[in-house]
């Protein structure tokens, strides 16, 4: 080989080298995606006890008066996050099984209606803190109808991943 050939190629790989490691760290870095009820499971698992608080908490929501509006609001704003938390946490794993697929399905739909009753509950109580207390029974009536399709959602979802 000759010596211009060798300067060609150690200055190609100087420019290739760069990229090369840095695509490899990224293969490295990232975790590969792998379905798995088992993973599901988990990831939910860690909001269990504060979506049954939650979920509790919304289905027994009633009508807040005008002084206890801004303790209600307060309250649903933690709901609403754990909420969030949850949803990010089963959207980010998949299942491996049709059962498991099913009841990822049906914990994410129940996770849905439960903020839409969260935020049928915030209005509500936004209502009832300015003095409107006809809209506020009616966010209340609409809040009480969407929990009570998400409890029936998350029951079903949860037995098809075993979680309860």
């Amino acid at each position: 080989m000759s010596k211009s050939f060798i300067r060609l190629l150690g200055a190609a790989m100087k420019r290739v080298a760069p990229a090369l490691l840095v695509s490899l760290g990224l293969l490295v870095a990232s975790p590969l995606a792998q379905a798995s009820d088992a993973s599901l499971k988990s990831a939910l698992k860690r909001y269990e006890a504060r979506l049954t608080t939650d979920i509790g908490y919304l289905s027994s929501f009633s009508t807040p008066s005008r002084s206890t509006a801004p303790a209600a609001l307060s309250r649903l704003s933690k709901i609403r996050s754990d909420l969030t938390g949850a949803a990010r946490a089963a959207t980010g794993e998949q299942a491996s099984t049709s059962s498991g697929r099913k009841g990822r399905t049906l914990v994410l739909s129940g996770l849905h209606d439960a903020t839409v009753a969260a935020d049928d509950a915030r209005a509500c109580a936004t209502a009832a803190r300015s003095g409107n207390r006809s809209t506020a029974r009616g966010d209340a009536k609409a809040e009480q109808s969407e929990i009570n399709k998400a409890i029936g959602l998350f029951e079903s979802g949860g037995k098809l991943l075993h979680l309860f």
